[in-house]
């Protein structure tokens, strides 16, 4: 969260935030996180960008709709990256394209038992506030940093094995289906 806010700050909005942009600058277990690829990065002004792109899974509603967007699709992303850190899958996941785009726009998502059973309510609702469908009402970046679960010293931290597993059937899937789930191109209606 730190970097997307350096990156804000410094005027880059990445538009294509996700698990895989997302690497350890070492292998030591405490290395800082870098972010990468910048290839859909644009440098922000005053005027809302409404160029399509990013990735199915982490695209805010803003830019499906098609009306001008702003920063605040990076904070959607962040919301999309902590849920699947959290449970090992996405929120929003479908086969086809149009179906998912639907359930993204509406912001149609669930905490499922038991995946979701011994998440912590400060996570789930930190990620309820990077996930609003109106951007006005996501979290920013000093909301999201100040949140109590990413300040809290007290939430509850438990051993979930079973998400590295998660993680690595849905990778394992998004791998075999990259060819109906490339980025984003302009035109929406080919998609």
């Amino acid at each position: 969260m730190d970097a997307v806010q350096y990156c804000h700050q410094m005027g880059i909005v990445h538009r294509d935030l996700k698990p895989e942009n997302l690497l350890y600058s070492s292998s030591d277990p405490h290395a800082l996180i870098k972010i990468s690829d910048f290839g859909l990065a644009r440098f922000s002004t005053d005027d809302l960008m409404t160029t399509a792109c990013g990735t199915p899974s982490y695209v805010a509603p803003e830019i499906l709709i098609g009306r001008g967007y702003g920063p605040e699709v990076d904070f959607w992303s962040i919301g999309v990256i902590l849920y699947i850190l959290l449970c090992g899958f996405p929120p929003f996941y479908e086969d086809s394209n149009e179906v998912l785009f639907e359930t993204i726009k509406a912001g149609q998502f669930e905490y499922p038992s038991p995946f979701w059973d011994q998440i912590s309510e400060p996570a789930k609702d930190l990620i309820r506030n990077c996930l609003k469908v109106d951007p006005k009402e996501r979290f920013g970046a000093s909301q999201i940093l100040q949140h109590e679960w990413m300040t809290s010293r007290n939430t509850p931290r438990v051993d979930m094995p079973e998400v590295s597993d998660k993680i690595r059937e849905f990778n394992a899937r998004r791998r075999l289906q990259k060819s109906s789930h490339q980025r984003l191109s302009t035109d929406f209606t080919n998609k």
